[in-house]
């Protein structure tokens, strides 16, 4: 680029010119045969004492050719080499024995006071030759410890520029380093950010070429790259020696049943819970907890109580203080397991009591939607904005993300995908390979939409362009953009870029509705940001299928869960969202005659909540409030299902699908029951469905419309909304039919990218 500038050529003849190499200052011999000493100049190829003899004599008429060939030419021996340590270039004086460089250098050094030639000869730089770096002058340890280190860095697919290698290794030299660990602060010692970087990172390597498992696990802080993982644990938490080394042993045993990358964050868990434990015997316990054999039931309900004292204070969670006495009890079982109370053992003596009991478990914390699925708004908003995304950060990012959203994949199931994860079924549906690496369940596949599939099949052409030469089975479909030659890497982190594009969207508009002095207002707020991160498209995903009616146990093998339990926290419609869906349906609610009871939300008690939500389970087309009927699940009442004549019911727009589909069955019984049936009068008059009940289901169908008819357009968006909340919250429909609901798109026309 800098070349292309100066020489102000357009860029089509500019590429036309051959580079020119560049010529570094180097040393060559002298071109007299013979001769030891070398040249003075690059251009007149001759050594210093040829030069003057050349120049300073009657041969200065020769040509070089013929001054070479003149019998009074003869070879001279050479001075041998510079004895600066960094040098590797042949001396020109027999004086000072330095190459002409040095010897320049040299000159100027010695006009300081105090200058020691000695050590000027070990510590001073190399000349610079070419993109040659120098290691004389290194200690030997010191030089295998750089190569291994440099040997492992290209390996890892970064490159080392010899501008940023040749510095630091003069830097070393200057300091008479031996070996790399003695450089504790390499920013001190004025390396630069990359130089310090690659020290840290070299520094490592050696620390792990020498380590063992059995080494590293009497070690308070653990090195986990040594176990297959990164970063460290630390079992400082723990303070009790006895507890400390049984909690060594307890993450010894297992870590080898952890086969994800999520094993050292568990690992830290357990050890903080212990932590707590720990911290509660020192605060209580006279001997500060040192002694096993003194631990009791009273340290438990010590422990216990504390946690819920932190509890109620806020410094944790309802959700931590659960997890937390889980971890503990598990870990104390494990101990008495591992064989680590037996006599002569570190917990000898530990007592039987000395555990956390069932009784001794906190209550289930109530489970709560916020940070999880997000609303249509928000969804159709990120999506629309995708492109902003794209040029903040890279086209990885954005694939990424539309993966994320599209199949509710976990971030480090998309990142990690292989360049030819897409297949198609026998029937030619496309199928999406990837691999669960929380449960360590390789090669796991989901079906997914033609649109998703061209996403990858465009994302696919782009990797076969950018590594053409690549091997195709070792290409990841989403390379790290930097210091990933071969395309082998991953992308590590999208959290970062995608924190940085939702937080500079504009404000995300939300609907909510305000009640006003029983008049009810749909106000629109902005939306909580931090509730905007990838793993919530996990949850959007799973709230759409169930909001489709997907049955719980199909969307379970969609989100690769072993327990349906899991898959139900996903998509679970919770209390508060239930009630609001409730408040939204009761405003349109009618009699058995179809009249319309109105009622505002502010005035629906918790009471007629719980009351709605056991009479959908015995009641057909409404609600009944009759609570011997309801408790008897219908088997009591006289009226055997005739719940259209009664009193005690009530119906409201939600009902309009079982309605409609109850009036359907009304007519279609009656016409074969007057054409197909041969049967006694009185038996076909007691089956015949009643002319009454037919024309009260048709008044109720049509006031329902009607009053739907007349809301606004955006009134009836949300009470539509509140009607799928409500129906899918129901528990059962006495055997009608479920119709399920296609999937919201959320998604905006898609171009190619």
């Amino acid at each position: 680029m800098e070349r292309w500038r100066g020489c102000r050529l357009p860029l089509e003849e500019f590429l036309l010119v051959p580079k020119q190499t560049s010529r570094g200052i180097g040393q060559g011999p002298c071109l007299v045969a013979g001769c030891g000493r070398p040249r003075v100049t690059v251009a007149g190829q001759l050594c210093q004492a040829h030069h003057v003899q050349h120049t300073g004599t009657g041969l200065r008429t020769l040509s070089l050719e013929e001054f070479l060939a003149h019998p009074s030419v003869v070879g001279r021996a050479g001075f041998g080499p510079c004895e600066v340590a960094a040098c590797y270039l042949k001396a020109v004086s027999g004086k000072d024995p330095y190459c002409k460089a040095h010897l320049n250098r040299l000159y100027q050094a010695r006009t300081a006071s105090g200058f020691d030639e000695a050590h000027w000869r070990r510590t001073d730089k190399a000349i610079c030759t070419t993109r040659e770096v120098s290691l004389r002058g290194l200690p030997d340890r010191l030089v295998a410890e750089l190569l291994y280190g440099l040997s492992v860095r290209t390996r890892e697919g970064f490159k080392s520029r010899p501008e940023c290698l040749r510095p630091l290794y003069d830097r070393l030299r200057a300091h008479q380093v031996q070996e790399l660990e003695e450089v504790t602060d390499p920013a001190a010692h004025g390396h630069s950010r990359e130089q310090v970087t690659m020290i840290r990172a070299w520094q490592r390597v050696l620390r792990l070429l020498n380590m063992t498992p059995e080494a590293e696990r009497v070690k308070d802080v653990w090195d986990m790259a040594v176990f297959g993982y990164t970063g460290h644990i630390s079992f400082a938490p723990v303070l009790q020696e006895p507890l400390r080394e049984a909690m060594k042993i307890w993450v010894y045993d297992d870590l080898p049943r952890r086969r994800n990358k999520n094993a050292v964050q568990h690992a830290r868990a357990i050890i903080a819970a212990m932590g707590m434990l720990s911290e509660s015997l020192r605060v209580q316990r006279p001997d500060r907890g040192a002694v096993p054999a003194a631990w009791g039931r009273s340290d438990i309900v010590a422990f216990t109580n504390r946690m819920g004292y932190f509890t109620s204070t806020g410094q944790i969670s309802p959700a931590r203080r659960l997890a937390f006495t889980r971890f503990v009890r598990r870990v104390l079982l494990r101990f008495r397991a591992l064989g680590l109370t037996a006599p002569g053992q570190l917990l000898e003596g530990m007592p039987a009591d000395f555990a956390i009991s069932p009784e001794d478990m906190p209550d289930e914390p109530e489970d709560t939607e916020a940070g999880r699925d997000l609303p249509e708004e928000v969804m159709r908003e990120l999506c629309d904005r995708l492109d902003e995304l794209e040029a903040m950060s890279s086209i990885e990012v954005r694939v990424a993300t539309e993966l994320l959203i599209d199949t509710g994949r976990r971030p480090d199931e998309i990142n990690t995908l292989a360049l030819n994860c897409l297949e198609q079924d026998s029937d030619g549906s496309d199928v999406l390979v990837y691999d669960n690496h929380k449960a360590y369940r390789l090669g796991r596949r989901l079906p997914i939409g033609a649109e998703t599939a061209a996403t990858i099949r465009r994302q696919q052409q782009r990797v076969r362009e950018r590594f053409p030469t690549a091997d195709q089975n070792r290409l990841r479909l989403l390379p790290r953009p930097k210091t990933n030659p071969e395309g082998t890497k991953p992308l590590v982190d999208i959290s970062t870029p995608h924190r940085a594009w939702v937080d500079s969207l504009s404000d995300l508009l939300v609907p909510v509705v305000v009640v006003h002095a029983d008049t009810r207002v749909t106000q629109l707020v902005p939306f909580d940001k931090t509730r905007i991160f990838p793993y919530a498209y996990r949850h959007c995903y799973a709230q759409r299928h169930a909001d489709a009616g997907v049955p719980v146990d199909v969307l379970k093998e969609l989100m690769d869960h072993r327990l349906i339990t899991t898959t139900q926290g996903y998509y679970r419609v919770g209390a508060e969202r239930r009630r609001e869906a409730v408040d939204r349906v009761t405003a349109l609610q009618f009699d058995r005659h179809g009249n319309r009871a109105w009622r505002t939300a502010k005035s629906l008690l918790d009471s007629e909540h719980v009351r709605r939500a056991i009479g959908e389970v015995a009641t057909p087309y409404g609600v009944c409030r009759e609570p011997s009927n309801v408790a008897a699940g219908g088997h009591a009442c006289p009226l055997r299902f005739r719940c259209l004549g009664c009193e005690h019911f009530s119906t409201d727009v939600s009902y309009l699908p079982d309605l409609q589909a109850h009036l359907a069955d009304l007519l279609r019984s009656r016409e074969r029951l007057m054409s197909a049936f041969e049967a006694d009068d009185w038996a076909r008059a007691q089956a015949m469905p009643a002319e009454e009940e037919i024309q009260r289901v048709r008044r109720l169908i049509a006031r329902v419309k009607s009053d739907l008819d007349d809301l606004t357009s955006e009134d009836r968006a949300q009470i539509e909304q509140a009607v799928s909340v409500v129906r899918r919250g129901r528990a059962v429909l006495l055997g009608m039919p479920r119709v399920g609901q296609p999937l919201p798109d959320v998604r905006p026309p898609r171009t190619a990218l």
